[in-house]
């Protein structure tokens, strides 16, 4: 019994030291520039769109091209802050969403690694979003929305500094 009370009382200060470290993760704040190939005619995209596109509710874009919302994994920390900004929870409580609109035959955005590899989806797929740092923008996509630190989506550049 008395191990038993032991492993509850470390399980307990393990997950709630988990919790801090995911929140303090989701605080550290950057500009997040959403971004599509430079052939896509979508030139802006406001929050209510961004959330249901990301939610697979929006499927395609105006010229009827099916859209192909891609994420970074769920303990990236853009990822995380993204997630938190536009769909307004954390990538580990969106699970039992996904997994109800799976019987449906709705999928949750493609995951790749890397901003990288978000910006490589994003080029060599029709209809891609993405989202990536605003500092790792290049010239390879277009951004058509930003992210600003305090959860604001802007339709142009808000101030930001790079830190090489």
């Amino acid at each position: 019994m008395r191990i038993l009370s032991t492993l509850l009382a470390l399980f307990c200060l393990f997950s709630s030291r988990l919790s801090f470290a995911i929140e303090s993760l989701v605080t550290e704040q950057t500009v997040i520039a959403v971004v599509v190939a430079n052939d896509q005619a979508t030139k802006t995209l406001s929050l209510p769109e961004l959330k249901l596109i990301y939610w697979r509710k929006k499927n395609y874009w105006a010229n009827g091209k099916r859209m192909h919302p891609v994420n970074l994994p769920t303990d990236n920390p853009l990822r995380m802050q993204f997630s938190k900004k536009i769909l307004g929870s954390l990538p580990s409580t969106q699970i039992d969403y996904w997994n109800g609109l799976y019987f449906h035959g709705k999928s949750p955005p493609h995951v790749v690694n890397s901003e990288e590899a978000v910006i490589r989806f994003v080029t060599e797929t029709s209809g891609a979003v993405g989202y990536i740092e605003a500092c790792n923008l290049d010239t390879r996509v277009q951004a058509i929305a930003w992210v600003a630190e305090n959860g604001d989506v802007l339709n142009k550049a808000p101030d930001y500094r790079c830190v090489p």
